[in-house]
């Protein structure tokens, strides 16, 4: 197949994939990480991968610096493209559940990995102080 036909299947792909038509996520557990991967790097901590027609999930947990349990999303798509707000919500709802709390973070340009079309959302063990949902004051 070639450059352009690819570029037009992943197209289709999308196209179908914001009607919502994602297909059945298909899971791949990687006990050692991604193999290949830099020694040292966070692509040796993942250890799972779920993959439909439209999106590539990398999933690594791990302990914040206070013991609280973390999921790290890594979202690729095959047209890397930026994932649409409400398809990186279904994504972090279906992987790890509706009310689960997760974050995407610009960190600081000295923390700055951007060597890929990868997206990123971090799943917390807890609620984050602040929402948009109204809470009554303590």
């Amino acid at each position: 197949m070639s450059s352009r036909q690819q570029r037009m299947a992943a197209k289709s792909f999308e196209r179908r994939g914001l009607r919502g038509h994602w297909g059945e996520w298909r899971k791949s557990p990687l006990p050692a990480g991604i193999p290949g991967s830099r020694i040292g790097g966070w692509c040796q901590e993942v250890r799972e991968t779920w993959a439909n027609n439209l999106y590539v999930v990398l999933i690594r947990p791990f302990l914040d610096d206070d013991g609280n349990g973390v999921i790290h999303l890594a979202i690729r798509t095959a047209s890397n493209l930026e994932p649409p707000w409400r398809d990186m919500q279904r994504i972090k709802n279906e992987i790890c559940g509706a009310e689960a709390t997760a974050v995407q973070v610009m960190p600081p340009s000295s923390e700055l990995i951007d060597e890929a079309d990868m997206y990123h959302m971090w799943v917390l063990s807890s609620r984050l102080p602040f929402t948009l949902a109204y809470r009554r004051a303590a």
